[in-house]
């Protein structure tokens, strides 16, 4: 992409373009091991909807909300009252409509962190890992951070559009709650806007991620992860074009 060329040099950035076979369309340093942000929130999400498929767990089933269920950072549920009765298919789709991190952490705290990091695990993935809860910054300043890589997170979302690797019920849900996604600042700024894109991003001080499959006439799955950035705007603004450019050369 010569549109590369023209970002300062000191941004890191790295991404995989792949069509819904799985075949390579453009990468840079795909398998680079970063801070996922919020974007592990996407493997949460998986392993919500395979507890709900063995029967395990009910997506209409009832968590009462308490105060030690609330933290800070993105969401809504910290300003609940606390007692409010919230099924898991809403604190699914929060954690991924407006990355809600009150309702990711009683989902963590619902399935178990151990649980989700085996469904990783047991499928292959070792950059892809769940080391804390969200907002748990004692847990960062000791060395505890989640993970994931362009390449392993593009292998997650392959498995919602090859058929073959998840429950069909599974797929459905989570392309639903996937495109609830409303932070539109990155790779769906500059698509088109009726286009469908499946998506979750991610946000930390030194990390901007967007980890997603546009559904145009070929779709697309790819993750775009930059670090290094001097503003947030920046980053923003880089992802955007690359998920511009990568539907414009190979999906549209």
């Amino acid at each position: 992409m010569n549109y590369l060329e023209t970002i300062d040099p000191e941004c890191a950035i790295s991404y995989l373009i792949q069509d819904e076979t799985g075949k390579l369309l453009a990468q840079r340093q795909p398998n680079k091991k970063v801070p996922s942000a919020s974007i592990i929130k996407i493997p949460i999400l998986l392993t919500l909807l395979e507890a709900v498929d063995k029967g395990e767990l009910a997506l209409d089933s009832v968590h009462v909300l308490k105060s030690q269920d609330k933290v800070g950072g993105a969401g809504e549920l910290q300003f609940v009252p606390d007692g409010t009765e919230l099924t898991f298919r809403f604190l699914a789709r929060e954690m991924i409509r407006i990355s809600d991190n009150s309702a990711t952490n009683i989902l963590i705290e619902q399935l178990g962190m151990n649980r989700i990091q085996d469904w990783l695990s047991i499928r292959g993935f070792t950059d892809t890992q769940l080391n804390r809860k969200m907002m748990d910054f004692d847990a960062i300043e000791r060395g505890h951070q989640n993970y994931t890589s362009p390449t392993e997170i593009n292998r997650i979302l392959l498995m919602l559009v090859q058929k073959d690797k998840l429950p069909a019920n599974s797929i459905a849900e989570a392309l639903v709650i996937l495109k609830s996604c409303e932070d539109n600042e990155t790779l769906t700024a500059f698509l088109p806007t009726k286009l469908e894109v499946a998506h979750k991003t991610g946000t930390l001080d030194y990390v901007r991620g967007d980890a997603g499959i546009i559904f145009g006439r070929r779709p697309l799955i790819l993750s775009v992860f930059v670090e290094n950035f001097d503003d947030i705007s920046e980053a923003e603004k880089i992802i955007a074009e690359i998920g511009k450019l990568a539907y414009e050369t190979y999906g549209k």
